[in-house]
């Protein structure tokens, strides 16, 4: 009996050695190859091992357990996984319904039951996104106010703007804190968002912008915000009219705010960030000083002309340590080439966050109200 028993305690030895994610790589390996059995016992293994689990670590189990004969436990964890949220989009639901894998659970009744569920939860989601959505396109533009002065008293919020630019309308919207007072001049920042890149319109329709942290800061600070929009094929990265058009939107936003022209300020994010330099270089700068948050301090339009970042109008930029898309190694590399060149260059370190750290709300607030509380001094 104790030989019988050797083999059996030796592989349970193997499996509580291996980690969560080595046993999470074995099952994908075994659902790769069909063998659903093994999947499942790797799977099993796996989840003890982790407090909190995906609801995409659960539909593995799910794929498994329902091809081993074991629908009962498929079943359970379709559940845990529908809790955990999936179904967010069609492509989830069509994934579930499609796959082949699920089909052993297809006939019973639980299975039909939590997908009619996840697509009632989905539409509804749907409909209150769209009713937002709506929402949003109404107050930016029931907000606006037109040029000229005296300035006219402006509604709280977000109000939307476009410029004329390379033969097309660039979006912009403006945020006005609470309690604006059209007599009294107020900063304004303007902020130039990441991702431009990734997007292929200008999304200003999206309700998700007023999310934008940038915004809490013109809250806090009592200041105008400027959020101007970009898309890959006229953004701050390879199209030098995006970067002109930014002082379009500056004067057009001065024509309708009380802005105080001695405390305005520049800065962005990733590649708005990045952008951040070329504005920060320019001689003749209308901007009391600029910020970057994870830049990159390399243009793709031309080389940055260091020496005229300047100590009466600095740049303040804050990098990761754990920033993996511009690695803080690099840009702190540059860095220090630059600074001698660069009086005004201002360069911050934080220990932990990542590429996208001022979303991070245990990090984001935090290092925004630090910066600006030095910036509007």
């Amino acid at each position: 009996m104790r030989i019988l028993l050797l083999p059996f305690l030796f592989i349970t030895h193997l499996a509580c050695a291996q980690s969560f994610d080595e046993l999470r790589a074995s099952a994908s390996a075994n659902l790769k190859k069909k063998d659903y059995c093994a999947a499942l016992t790797d799977l099993k293994a796996a989840f003890t091992k982790k407090s909190a689990l995906t609801p995409y670590d659960y539909l593995s189990g799910v794929s498994a357990a329902a091809n081993c004969n074991d629908t009962s436990l498929a079943l359970k964890w379709l559940k845990a996984s529908y809790d955990g949220g999936l179904g967010k989009d069609q492509s989830e639901i069509a994934y579930l319904e499609n796959n082949e894998s699920f089909k052993p659970l297809a006939a019973t009744a639980a299975f039909q039951d939590i997908l009619k569920r996840m697509k009632d939860r989905l539409a509804a989601k749907e409909k209150q996104q769209q009713e937002a959505a709506d929402a949003w396109k109404k107050a930016i533009v029931r907000h606006q106010v037109p040029a000229g002065t005296p300035f006219q008293q402006a509604p709280e919020g977000f109000a939307l703007y476009f410029t004329e630019a390379d033969g097309q309308q660039v979006p912009y919207v403006v945020y006005i804190p609470k309690g604006y007072d059209p007599s009294k001049r107020y900063p304004a920042i303007v902020y130039l968002h990441g991702g431009v890149n990734a997007v292929s319109d200008f999304y200003f329709n999206n309700p998700d912008v007023g999310k934008e942290p940038i915004f809490a800061v013109g809250e806090q600070f009592h200041s105008i915000i400027i959020y101007p929009f970009a898309k890959k094929d006229f953004g701050w990265v390879n199209q030098q009219k995006a970067f002109e058009n930014i002082f379009n939107v500056v004067k057009s936003v001065r024509e309708r705010y009380n802005v105080d022209s001695a405390r305005m300020f520049l800065g962005g994010m990733s590649n708005g960030g990045s952008a951040t330099f070329w504005f920060a270089s320019q001689p003749g700068t209308p901007f009391r000083a600029f910020y970057a948050f994870a830049a990159s301090p390399m243009l793709k339009i031309g080389e940055i002309t260091f020496s005229n970042i300047t100590a009466a109008h600095p740049l303040y930029t804050i990098h990761s340590k754990e920033d993996q898309t511009y690695k803080y190694e690099e840009v702190l590399k540059i860095y220090n080439e630059q600074k001698d060149k660069a009086p005004g260059w201002k360069f911050e370190t934080i220990e932990k966050g990542s590429h996208g750290f001022i979303y991070e709300p245990g990090i984001g607030p935090a290092v925004l109200s630090s910066l600006f509380s030095r910036l509007l001094k």
